[in-house]
């Protein structure tokens, strides 16, 4: 019953990683593609397979590191606007 689990994971985590190769939107794309990629780290890990886990591992960490760096400038961005005074503001439009 253990492997059969297992391999529904490995069999979601390869299909939203297909998946993911549709999606335009950059920040969709790189969270489908983490999720689908932590999936299958689990499975390679579950079946011993080096090659597996170390390329999900690091398709997994690139993808994170980007997220991250978006979220930073998302944030980075609202507060920018948050600062700006009004009548910069108005004066741009």
């Amino acid at each position: 019953m253990e492997n059969i689990v297992f391999d529904v994971i490995s069999w979601v985590g390869l299909t939203i990683c297909i998946g993911a190769f549709f999606i335009k939107d950059v920040f969709w794309l790189r969270l489908t593609t983490l999720v689908g990629c932590s999936l299958l780290f689990v499975y390679y890990s579950h079946i011993a397979i080096p090659q597996g886990v170390i390329s999900n591992l690091l398709v997994l960490l690139i993808n994170a590191y980007y997220l991250i760096r978006f979220a930073k400038a998302r944030k980075a961005e609202q507060t920018a606007q948050q600062t700006t005074p009004v009548s910069l503001t108005a004066q741009a439009e």
